[in-house]
């Protein structure tokens, strides 16, 4: 496994489209029933992509354990080629009436009939497959897997809502901040970045340092907000975000490298908007730029400006760099083998 700088521009990027939701909905710019309407939609939607994909992945497993028919193609018994032949050569000759003839043609037929049923193959299809083999059928029990831990999720998260309100209530705000802003550091530089090579299994991303510190940067944030229901948009948003969005974008990059690189591209593109509309001005005079659609194009120009520079031009500045690198040779190398092909006899 290898770690592929696309993947650290996707969850950095992902990082701060969260920030920049909470920071719309703390300062009542953004309604958090859209934003997590709108997560909600794209969670369903790339969760119908994966089930499309593990149906195309089942495809070619079902057709490897299929059996083909066995075909009966033994010869004829000499029994019955004997037989044959002598209710042929004792059937009346060609040049006897009507009645004769068509009983030679009926004869001659019957054996015809009788030596083509022994040489036609027979097909001997194997016993029909059981049930829970299927790999419909261990699909449907995924997906009924999936919407009960859905279902779980929704309700447990609607119930502790007013126990997340009043969570950090006698917590400075400054004190929240530093917090959030030193958890998600932490969620940054402790998230696996390694991409599984294509062809091998991907499986869900274990509970980690990351994943843990991206939830409980998130519920502290929510805590400060002012109704129930904007806690539990924001917690439902960040458990998609940080729960369920690595694990298809792990699925998205070993599937399809094109789609990879459009999700790099629409996360960047959505991250710089994002910080440009939260910094612009918004009507209220108090912003860096003089409309929020103004301030939106620049913080896309200047998302994709830093994203270029930090995987195109550092790249190209460090590899020339390599020109005055001086590698010193002493005595405290460490001592390599050497080995010498030479065989006696």
């Amino acid at each position: 496994m290898v770690a592929d700088s696309t993947v650290i521009v996707q969850h950095v990027c992902s990082v701060i489209i969260f920030v920049v939701c909470f920071s719309g909905i703390y300062e009542e710019k953004i309604s958090p029933v859209s934003v997590v309407s709108c997560a909600s939609i794209l969670t369903l939607l790339g969760w119908f992509t994966w089930d499309w994909w593990v149906g195309q992945d089942a495809i070619p497993s079902k057709l490897a354990n299929f059996t083909p028919p066995v075909f009966n193609t033994q010869e004829p018994s000499a029994s019955a080629s004997a037989s044959s032949s002598v209710t042929n050569l004792n059937g009346p000759p060609p040049n006897l009436s009507g009645l004769g003839a068509r009983h030679a043609h009926s004869t001659s037929a019957s054996s015809i009939h009788s030596t083509t049923s022994n040489i036609v193959p027979t097909p001997h299809y194997p016993p029909p497959r059981a049930p829970g083999d299927s790999p419909f059928s261990q699909r449907n029990s995924l997906r009924m897997a999936t919407a009960k831990s859905a279902l779980l999720i929704y309700f447990t998260l609607l119930g502790l809502s007013p126990i997340l309100k009043s969570l950090t209530r006698s917590t400075s705000k400054d004190s929240i901040w530093a917090m959030s802003f030193l958890l998600f550091t932490i969620n940054i530089f402790f998230f696996d970045y390694k991409t599984p090579p294509l062809g091998s299994e991907v499986k869900n991303i274990p509970a980690s340092l990351s994943t843990n510190a991206a939830l409980m940067a998130s519920t502290v944030l929510a805590s400060r907000l002012p109704s129930t229901g904007q806690v539990f948009s924001l917690t439902l948003f960040s458990i998609e975000v940080f729960g369920l969005f690595p694990v298809f974008r792990r699925y998205a990059r070993q599937r399809t490298w094109r789609g990879h690189v459009t999700l790099t591209t629409l996360l960047v593109i959505g991250a710089g908007g994002g910080v440009g509309l939260i910094l612009g001005r918004g009507g209220d005079g108090e912003g860096i730029w003089d409309f929020p659609y103004k301030s939106g194009i620049m913080g896309v120009f200047i998302g994709l400006l830093v994203t270029g520079l930090a995987m195109g031009g550092c790249s190209w500045w460090l590899i020339g760099l390599q020109k005055y690198k001086n590698e010193i040779h002493g005595p405290w190398d460490v001592a390599r083998p050497v080995i010498t092909r030479r065989y006696d006899y």
